[in-house]
């Protein structure tokens, strides 16, 4: 099944002409591959998907499978970070991330947004609306990290190595 999504990308020019050579070129593996046709003066980005899975259309996922999740989503939001495309510029949902279905990779499709917030913001709730496709467990957890990552500035490969911790207890206790 050949999976496109279409984005329009004009209404925000400012932030996107200067990322548009990284994002063409495929330089950023955090990002989905994409392709941009320019028609009437207006700007279409289009995202191929094959492979993942949107975020959004999830359901019923296992506390430990949710918290891997996290997990791929922030090595990927570190990845975006090194190529200079920040989780304050564009937007950060779980209709604007997709996962592979054995949850071993993340990738984001970039839409910037129309004014910058703050990149903790972005991250937790991001995590809040993860609680909606997990396991009442699962959404307990969720709420752990997007409290840790709303109140303090810890690097995410901090984070990340918390939620390795939380994945063991799960594994240990054996939580669904």
């Amino acid at each position: 099944m050949n999976r496109v999504i279409r984005v329009r990308l004009t209404e925000n020019e400012e932030l996107f002409p200067w990322k548009r050579e990284v994002l063409l070129s495929g330089g950023c593996r955090g990002i989905l591959p994409l392709g941009v046709i320019e028609s009437g003066g207006e700007v279409f980005g289009y995202y191929r998907t094959e492979g993942f899975v949107r975020l959004s259309a999830m359901v019923n996922v296992s506390a430990g499978e949710i918290l891997t999740i996290v997990e791929r989503v922030l090595e990927c939001i570190e990845i975006c970070r090194d190529c200079l495309v920040f989780p304050g510029e564009y937007v950060l949902s779980a209709d604007t991330v997709y996962v592979t279905e054995d949850l071993r990779e993340a990738r984001l499709a970039y839409i910037p947004l129309k004014r910058y917030v703050s990149e903790e913001g972005a991250v937790s709730s991001l995590i809040y609306a993860m609680k909606g496709f997990t396991t009442e467990n699962g959404a307990t957890y969720l709420e752990t990290l997007g409290a840790m990552l709303e109140c303090s500035s810890l690097k995410l490969r901090h984070v990340i190595g918390f939620i390795e911790e939380l994945k063991e207890e799960i594994r240990l206790c054996a939580i669904l």
